[in-house]
């Protein structure tokens, strides 16, 4: 029984442990991540105009820029905020805060002492306060000296950078001063005092607050003096309900507010309203604060302040200026932050994990020291700049360095990546170098090293020209089948001997007669055998040419006589022929001789080519 008590306890206190591991790990999760891309991209573009001292160009936008920060979950100390070994209190520390108080860029000399009482409270180092910048000035005891403490006077207990008309922007100053001195916890003397009983005395009729005594009522100076009047209970004399029904009455279309009646949606004028309504206990997103006549949720204050944002992450004043975007920003970030300076920065709130604003990548190659053996590499790299938390990466700003030549145009750079193809790359030591841009103009670059040592190959020398290769063609069988011949016999003519031709001997005298010729006598000469034997006529087996040459042989003698007779008749016309005789059957022995030549080359005419 003891034993089971003890199981129970032991399961009871490890699921007791489990739980709150996962209730601390989801605190932690929440606190780092719940913070909005309209924050985060602000604070991107806080981040791009932070130099290299720690500062924000001017001792101001140093300030304002620390109040929007911390406001924002950042805190100032961090390594996140710190340029070359200085961050903003280290600029500010090095300020000299009276010469910059009345510098021709700060035109409200207890307006600069008064935020910057407020950002030295924000960054943690309030006892600086009383020794702050170079040389060491007790901001405190400086915006002291421009509050009116005269007696009977009008204007006793409030503030005013002049201090000839006391009355100048005294209301505008005076809020500022009592939220300075209240979040400083000045709160138990006389001046803190005077200078809040003053200011509740110049509300309007309609519920609003000017800028000082005589001037219209506006929603910027308004919204200023309901967060001072609100700070600390203590039963003044004035109407929060009257002064929030004026800001209500004013509000535009779009949920915002403009600084003075019927003008544009104001971003400071919005942002201080938001803080207002925080002051008064109420919800700036909520419908209540939705802007007539649709109500929507589209058209409450927060909409209309984010509306104003930029790409780059800063906030315009209107949709028409963006004049002191540093300080407009920082502004609209401690609005949008929900925090009120009727508590803030006396109260910071939680700390965040400081946001990445660069941004960051994710691959590069070739990796540092890389050796190729080839004369083509490949640049390539993977990052992200996490919108819509960040900015987002600009890739016409981005650049791409290869051994010092600007190569970003014939590379491809995109949002999330980027590549060149290198060609051609000679043997020997290179170097490329990335550089990231964000929208904001945060910059991120890296830089690497790579060896090309390809191997020299030789140039050819011209090729030989091939030798033809002789290839018998193939020996095609035939189809038929060889022919057996059964030798026969044949008659060989006995050789006999020549009988030789007789000699002619022509007359030395033509005769006239055509008819006359020789007398051919002796015996006819034989023709050669034509029989199917190989063998020719003179025995002996001759071929086919031994039977022609006899042929020809044989005829050789006819030839012969045919042209002495030819020949001889020739002669006998001619002669008859050149006596003038008339032969029987027409014409002279001439005309005679003519035809008679004619017929004889009819006769002589080959038949193939009648």
């Amino acid at each position: 029984m003891q034993m089971s008590r003890r199981i129970r306890l032991g399961v009871a206190a490890a699921a007791l442990i489990a739980v709150s591991f996962a209730a601390s790990v989801t605190a932690a999760r929440r606190a780092a991540d719940d913070r909005p891309g309209r924050v985060t991209r602000g604070l991107d573009y806080l981040h791009s105009r932070q130099g290299d001292k720690g500062g924000f160009a001017t001792p101001a936008n140093t300030a304002w820029a620390v109040l929007g920060a911390v406001a924002s979950g950042e805190r100032m100390g961090s390594s996140a905020w710190t340029r070359k070994g200085k961050n903003p209190f280290d600029f500010l520390q090095a300020t000299n805060h009276e010469s910059a108080a009345t510098s021709a860029a700060v035109d409200n000399a207890p307006v600069y002492y008064a935020r910057m009482i407020l950002a030295y409270v924000a960054v943690g180092r309030r006892e600086r306060v009383f020794v702050a910048g170079t040389p060491q000035v007790d901001l405190l005891a400086k915006l002291y000296a421009y509050q009116d403490m005269t007696d009977g006077s009008p204007t006793r207990g409030s503030f005013s950078p002049s201090s000839s008309t006391r009355g100048f922007d005294a209301v505008h100053t005076t809020s500022w001063a009592v939220l300075a001195m209240y979040n400083f916890n000045a709160t138990d003397g006389e001046r803190y005092r005077l200078a809040r009983t003053w200011l509740a005395t110049q509300q309007r009729a309609g519920g609003g607050f000017p800028a000082e005594p005589g001037k219209s009522p506006d929603c910027l100076d308004t919204a200023l003096a309901i967060q001072a009047l609100t700070a600390r209970a203590d039963g003044l004399t004035w109407d929060p309900a009257a002064a929030r029904q004026f800001l209500r009455d004013h509000q535009n279309a779009d949920g915002g507010f403009p600084r003075s009646a019927g003008g544009r949606t104001n971003a400071e004028a919005t942002a201080a309203a938001i803080q207002a309504i925080l002051a008064l206990g109420e919800r700036p997103d909520d419908r209540s604060w939705a802007a007539a006549p649709t109500y929507a949720a589209t058209n409450t204050p927060i909409a209309a302040l984010t509306a104003l944002q930029l790409k780059n992450g800063a906030y315009k004043l209107t949709a028409h200026e963006r004049s002191r975007p540093l300080a407009v920003t920082s502004w609209a970030l401690t609005a949008l932050r929900r925090k009120s300076f009727a508590a803030y920065p006396r109260n910071i709130g939680t700390a965040k994990k400081p946001f990445v604003s660069r941004p960051q990548f994710r691959t590069v190659s070739p990796k540092n020291g890389a050796r190729f053996t080839s004369h083509v590499v490949l640049i390539r790299s993977t990052y992200t700049d996490r919108y819509p938390k960040g900015t987002g990466i600009a890739p016409a700003a981005c650049r791409l360095y290869v051994d010092g030549v600007n190569r970003s145009k014939p590379a491809t750079i995109g949002k999330y990546g980027l590549h060149l193809l290198l060609k051609n790359v000679p043997n020997g030591s290179h170097t490329y170098k990335i550089e990231l841009r964000d929208q904001a103009g945060n910059v991120k670059a890296v830089e690497r090293k790579f060896t090309v040592a390809a191997p020299t190959v030789p140039r050819p020398g011209p090729a030989p020209t091939p030798r033809p290769t002789y290839r018998p063609g193939p020996v095609l069988p035939t189809s038929r089948p060889p022919r057996t011949s059964t030798p026969r016999p044949y008659y060989t003519a006995a050789p006999s001997s020549p009988t030789p031709y007789p000699s002619y001997a022509p007359s030395p005298y033509p005769s006239p007669l055509p008819s006359a010729g020789p007398i051919v006598t002796g015996s006819p000469v034989p023709s050669p055998s034509v029989s199917a034997s190989p063998a020719g006529a003179g025995g002996g087996g001759g071929s086919a040419a031994g039977f022609v040459g006899g042929t020809l042989l044989a005829m050789l003698p006819i030839g012969v006589v045919v042209s002495y007779l030819l020949l001889h008749h020739r002669e006998a016309l001619l002669g008859g022929a050149s006596r003038g005789e008339v032969l029987a059957g027409g014409g002279s022995a001439w005309e005679r001789f003519k035809r008679t030549l004619a017929r004889s080359k009819d006769l002589a005419r080959p038949s193939s080519r009648e």
